[in-house]
């Protein structure tokens, strides 16, 4: 059975406005997650750090735990940095995960009831918080 290809690529791009942009493309698993943090990490130097790091998810077809992970990482080294995050154009998957893991408002800085827009995030009526003990 042939299984599509979806090997991470990541694109990393230092631009004049001092804006690091990211692109990912594929899945954010165990053997692709090391590649974004090793292509962030060269720019995050707090001597030179950028102003912004915005990393567009649009082409992500997964993200598991170690994906997860590599996310948590990324906001951490940004964070030693100085430098803000920005998770952009996530799929509905994507954020669905950091609702059901409780890493919403702190990957995003948004809390959980409100999107980009104002609006319910994207699978949020999906997967509705329990309630009670």
């Amino acid at each position: 059975m042939n299984t599509p290809d979806h090997t991470l690529e990541v694109k990393a791009v230092a631009a004049p406005d001092g804006i690091l942009y990211v692109t990912l493309a594929g899945d954010l698993c165990w053997d692709g997650a090391e590649e974004l943090l090793d292509a962030t990490r060269a720019h995050l130097d707090p001597a030179a750090a950028p102003a912004d790091l915005r990393v567009d998810c649009a082409g992500l077809t997964l993200c598991d735990s170690t994906g997860l992970s590599a996310l948590l990482a990324l906001h951490r080294l940004a964070e030693a940095a100085g430098v803000p995050l920005h998770l952009d154009r996530r799929p509905p998957f994507l954020d669905r995960l950091l609702l059901l893991t409780g890493t919403y408002e702190h990957l995003t800085g948004r809390s959980e009831t409100a999107g980009p827009d104002g609006d319910t995030p994207s699978g949020a009526a999906e997967c509705p918080r329990p309630s009670g003990p």
